[in-house]
């Protein structure tokens, strides 16, 4: 499926431009780099959708701690697949792997009342 270089997200494979931003859509998503480094990317925990995964990385923005969030499915209008706050949607939230047990502790304080 083709993937906003720019923003990130995922669409259906008839989809060829970005509805959001107008960037044409790519079959891979380029790596993130931070300041010309090359960055290891981990994956914290799964959250259930988008809502908690918004909420988590305000805080890691807070801290800024460099972020990214990956909606594991549900489709949307115009042919956009989101992370949609459905019964068993969730989305799993990247952070640098240096960052990683400062975000997963921040994530687990935030998700234990889930």
């Amino acid at each position: 499926m083709p993937f906003c270089p720019e923003c990130r997200y995922e669409y259906l494979p008839e989809i060829t431009q970005c509805p959001d931003c107008g960037s044409e859509l790519v079959h891979e998503l380029p790596e993130i780099r931070l300041q010309n480094q090359d960055v290891k990317w981990k994956s914290l925990p799964p959250v259930p959708g988008m809502v908690y995964a918004k909420m988590v990385t305000e805080v890691l923005d807070q801290r800024e701690i460099p972020n990214y969030i990956q909606s594991l499915f549900g489709g949307g209008g115009l042919g956009v697949v989101t992370g949609g706050d459905f019964p068993g949607a969730s989305a799993k939230i990247y952070v640098p792997e240096d960052f990683l047990a400062e975000a997963m502790a921040i994530r687990d304080e935030m998700m234990k009342e889930i």
